[in-house]
């Protein structure tokens, strides 16, 4: 089965303590998400990572603080998670990732299907699967999850790899992600579906 990696806005602001934006705990899944990553560049997997990349006046401002303004420090991925080669996707770019590979949609919605250059990404890629990890749980990776479901992929979210602004509000998403048709799987079983769909190195994960 075709599988995807869409690594969900591991950025400064969001997971490293004092980020604009920060996630509570969001520093704990650091490890978690890096395993994942590892694992799909040694099994040729790709991975579509989202970034915010907000103007300083982003009418999103009204409803969150400034955080992830483009070109700044927190705006950046956090180093963990930056695995192998990694290209922000440009309209001159090829848009389909090699396996290994980590090409970034900038987007200044909350949803990666929001992504000037999504439409084209998946359309290159022609996933079957996607394993969905990164913050907020609540946020963007349910609106990945959901809307990634709506488009017909099979979608497991990394329980081990995510992480939420409010417990409750996180909780209450995962119940509702489950019930949209998202699994909800531990690490073992991610990195089970990597070896499935690609030819892992031996030392995979």
């Amino acid at each position: 089965m075709r599988t995807v990696v869409f690594d969900i806005d591991t950025q400064r602001d969001f997971l490293e303590p004092g980020g604009a934006l920060y996630v509570p705990g969001g520093e704990t899944i650091v490890p978690a998400l890096r395993r994942i990553l590892l694992a799909a560049r040694d099994c040729g997997v790709p991975v579509v990572a989202s970034m915010d990349a907000h103007t300083p006046d982003d009418p999103e401002f009204s409803r969150f603080p400034p955080h992830c303004i483009a070109g700044t420090r927190g705006q950046e991925k956090i180093p963990e998670t930056v695995v192998g080669p990694v290209r922000v996707a440009s309209v001159e770019s090829d848009p389909d990732p090699a396996g290994g590979e980590t090409v970034i949609l900038e987007k200044r919605k909350l949803s990666v299907l929001e992504a000037p250059l999504f439409e084209a990404t998946l359309a290159a890629l022609r996933p079957e699967r996607a394993v969905i990890a990164g913050v907020a749980t609540e946020y963007c990776i349910r609106a990945a999850a959901l809307g990634l479901r709506e488009r017909g992929l099979e979608v497991a979210l990394v329980t081990d790899a995510v992480r939420a602004v409010d417990a409750g509000d996180g909780d209450r998403a995962l119940a509702e992600l489950r019930e949209a048709g998202v699994r909800l799987v531990g690490m073992e079983a991610a990195l089970a579906m990597f070896r499935e769909s690609g030819t892992c190195a031996p030392a995979a994960a």
